[in-house]
């Protein structure tokens, strides 16, 4: 009765209210629930009685717990709470199945979270989960964002000879990969390594499709990095001494962009057809170049090409020496046959989907260049200049073998 009478009042009382006894964590919404009492006892009444009304309440309210100390200090109630008793708390995770190395990297997160979540819970006793539940879900959500990005976690407990089990599962949330998108570029191998190098990584990068983006993102180097060992098993890296650079996009549709750049070879091949000429015939052509590294960051190359016309089946060979202190960027000199004549070269070269161009001059102080886009791995078009044609001006297709 006294405390119903406490409780009718005209206006809340302008006090705060201060929790202890709790975990950080949990302290706001203890906080919350006494400020709501607290705010409803008359600030009138006596000071014994009004305590007296938030232990009585305090003990209801917050079950597992026990009112150690009620005080004022100015206006503002300090409540000191005490667990009643000791809950040994154990953290089981039910975790996705997966294959390596994509279950070692959810262990080590999880570990990370399981250390998180016991320090939250070490103290709290089980029954107080009747009115903490809410707070625990959001103060877990928390730490698997940090931890675990992109998975949901669903809370069960259970008591199994004495101790309290928190399991933790795991489920997926949007956005999720749907595909792996592989891309590869060389402007030292053949094409023909491409399709081989898409398969491989198709196939075994397949376990990414399902995952969340965020917690992909989270190991976007260590993807990057299994990318890598799974190409680096092909006989024609280690053969050719091809060095590999993998990045990689995480995102719905996921890009994965490969480099491989040989740094002992260069290999060419193409077919290429010319428009807007009556000058020019479709030919083939075979670049073979041995590289080496003379300093650190200047590479140099010893090559020889062939261009055969598909007209008349005339042989053009060039013999060459090119250097390089840029990326993508080549200067050189080289000797044609059978017009025996000495020019001098500029590569300046771009990945697919961009802009690229060449340059030839020769000692008579002819010009020769193509200026062009790669559409693909495959196919590039270029605008071809030749002084020695009539018709100097063509445009270009060029299909890389």
């Amino acid at each position: 009765m006294a405390a119903a009478l406490l409780l009718c009042v005209s206006g809340p009382a302008l006090a705060g209210v201060m929790i202890q006894g709790v975990p950080s964590w949990l302290r706001g919404a203890a906080t919350r629930s006494m400020e709501a009492v607290w705010g409803e006892i008359d600030p009138q009444r006596d000071e014994a009685m009004r305590l007296a009304v938030v232990r009585l309440v305090a003990t209801r309210l917050f079950e597992g717990y026990e009112v150690e100390s009620a005080s004022l200090e100015g206006q503002d109630l300090v409540l000191r709470l005490k667990a009643k008793s000791r809950t040994e708390w154990e953290i089981e995770a039910g975790l996705p199945s997966l294959p390596l190395p994509l279950s070692e990297w959810i262990k080590e997160d999880w570990e990370n979270a399981r250390e998180a979540i016991w320090q939250r819970i070490k103290d709290l006793p089980l029954e107080a989960l009747n009115w903490a539940d809410s707070s625990l879900r959001m103060e877990i959500a928390g730490i698997l964002r940090e931890t675990l990005p992109g998975w949901q976690s669903s809370l069960v407990v259970r008591i199994d000879g004495g101790h309290s089990i928190l399991k933790v599962g795991l489920a997926p949330e949007q956005p999720l990969i749907l595909a792996v998108r592989p891309r590869s570029t060389s402007i030292s191998l053949p094409s023909l390594i491409h399709s081989e190098v898409k398969e491989d990584l198709l196939t075994g990068l397949s376990p990414l499709i399902g995952l969340p983006v965020s917690w992909v993102a989270r190991h976007e180097k260590q993807v990057a990095g299994w990318a890598s060992v799974l190409l680096s098993d092909e006989s024609f890296v280690e053969s050719l001494k091809v060095e590999l650079k993998v990045s990689v996009k995480p995102q719905p549709v996921t890009d994965l962009s490969v480099q491989l750049e040989s740094l002992r070879y260069t290999i060419w091949a193409w077919v290429a057809g010319y428009a807007g000429t009556s000058d020019r015939f479709p030919e083939a052509g075979l670049h073979l170049g041995r590289k080496a590294q003379v300093f650190p960051g200047w590479d140099i190359e010893l090559y020889g090409e062939a261009l055969l016309y598909l007209n008349d089946w005339e042989l053009e060979s060039r013999l060459g020496f090119r250097w390089s202190q840029w990326d993508r960027v080549w200067l050189g000199v080289e000797r044609s046959w059978p017009d025996e004549a000495s020019w001098w070269r500029v590569w300046l070269d771009g990945p697919v989907h961009s802009p690229y161009a060449w340059f030839r001059g020769s000692e008579d102080g002819e010009l020769n260049f193509g200026v062009g886009y790669r559409l693909n791995e495959n196919l590039s078009i270029e605008l071809y200049y030749d002084g020695r044609d009539e018709n100097s001006s063509s445009v270009r297709l060029v299909g890389n073998l």
